[in-house]
């Protein structure tokens, strides 16, 4: 959640670390690809073995409700009830105020399950910095639990969300809360636009992001959409303090018969601010489960 980072700090070795954790974080997640995926026994999956070479890409696997199309529209949209284990790499090549360049790496799984007969979406979000402004290693983690509640005209979903600091912030407050808010609704079989907001309230801290959902199914496992837009109001300060512009191109693609789903979002930050994020380029990698 931090949203304006102070002196530009460099250590090449935390790129080492970063990408040492980007790597047992694929490891882990590539060893769920060994169980059966959905559709039967009729498509085994293969095991990962050290060393060899993964299978060309292929159309991801049918799936309950679908196949490669139908896990790309639950993909772009965050009130799905679909597990995921996103690998999300942010090269920020600008930063306003500082020629420094910046490398952030976010795991960020998406848990749905039940509780009390109602549908919820557990998402966590883990950032990583390797450089860049402000003090590299672990960031502030966020969590929240959406109740998925199904309505004629799409799917509303409302629960908490809560924000921790890592303990060398500077923030007044090491912890914040708040509701958060989303709402999708299909326009066509292709075409869904919606809204997702998070608020966080706490000592020295009072935020609210918006981030628009806009998506569109291109076919063969293909999706043009918003992407990750953070549009964040801070209420103390009173203006907006982060006015992102940008487009995320994403497929979704089976690896031995896992699918995955491979994202690139450009994007551009219109507010200036020292040491905000000016532009960077997000690189996502999802391995997808979908229930059986």
């Amino acid at each position: 959640m931090r949203l304006v980072k102070q002196t530009a700090v460099r250590r090449g070795g935390t790129w080492v670390a970063a990408h040492a954790l980007a790597l047992v974080a694929l490891m882990s997640t590539l060893a769920l690809a060994q169980s059966p995926p959905p559709g039967g026994s009729s498509q085994p999956t293969s095991p990962a073995v050290a060393g060899q070479a993964p299978a060309p890409a292929a159309q991801a696997p049918a799936a309950k409700g679908g196949g490669a199309d139908e896990l790309s529209r639950q993909a772009t949209d965050p009130t799905a009830s679909l597990m995921a284990f996103n690998l999300i790499n942010d090269f920020k090549r600008s930063y306003y105020g500082s020629d420094a360049t910046g490398f952030e790496f976010r795991f960020q799984p998406v848990i749905p399950f039940k509780a009390f007969g109602a549908a919820n979406i557990l998402r966590v979000v883990v950032p990583y910095q390797g450089s860049g402004p402000g003090n590299e290693g672990l960031k502030s983690v966020s969590i929240f639990d959406l109740v998925v509640l199904p309505q004629k005209w799409g799917r509303l979903g409302v629960g908490p969300v809560m924000n921790v600091q890592e303990s060398a912030s500077d923030s007044e407050g090491k912890f914040a809360i708040g509701p958060a808010v989303g709402a999708v609704v299909p326009m066509s079989k292709k075409f869904s636009v919606g809204a997702f907001t998070q608020n966080l309230f706490g000592t020295g801290v009072a935020i609210t992001q918006l981030q628009p959902i806009v998506a569109y199914q291109l076919g063969h496992g293909w999706a043009l959409s918003a992407g990750d837009l953070q549009f964040a109001y801070d209420w103390n300060r009173e203006e907006w303090v982060s006015i992102p512009l940008g487009f995320q191109i994403g497929v979704v693609r089976a690896i031995a018969r896992q699918p995955f789903r491979f994202g690139l979002n450009p994007q551009w930050n219109l507010k200036d601010i020292t040491g905000a994020d000016k532009m960077k380029v997000t690189f996502t990698v999802t391995l997808l489960a979908p229930a059986k």
